[in-house]
């Protein structure tokens, strides 16, 4: 993730969602939120993210969709996800493009913690 980047948080529960968007800015990453997959390629289409977290079952468009119209847009098809899901879509997501799975079971901590090794260090404040 270069400086200036942000994390784009994408899941339909407001409350984790707000959560791990908590715990990001708080080990230094920038991070937006949406509520589902078109606002996601809203703000995508704004600003592009450095890495999305992206949940697959959510109302409006799914993460499918998501992953689906990012992988045929040249402007967005090299931006790495990170598939966040209480569901075990790991080789399907893989299939679609995405660079990794993270189950929501593992708690803040760990989610963080692959976040790290698929983001690199937060960007460095002035």
């Amino acid at each position: 993730m270069t400086p200036g980047q942000y994390i784009l948080v994408v899941d339909d529960d407001d409350d984790f969602r707000e959560a791990l968007c908590d715990v990001l800015q708080d080990a230094g990453y920038p991070a937006q939120e949406a509520e589902n997959g078109e606002v996601a390629l809203q703000r995508m289409a704004v600003e592009a993210p450095g890495i999305v977290l992206l949940d697959l079952k959510m109302p409006v468009l799914d993460g499918w969709g998501v992953m689906e119209r990012m992988r045929g847009d040249a402007r967005s098809s090299a931006i790495p996800i990170l598939i966040l899901s209480a569901y075990g879509f790991e080789w399907e997501a893989e299939l679609l493009g995405a660079q990794g799975y993270i189950p929501k079971s593992v708690g803040m901590d760990e989610i963080l913690e692959r976040v790290r090794k698929a983001a690199g260090s937060p960007p460095l404040r002035h």
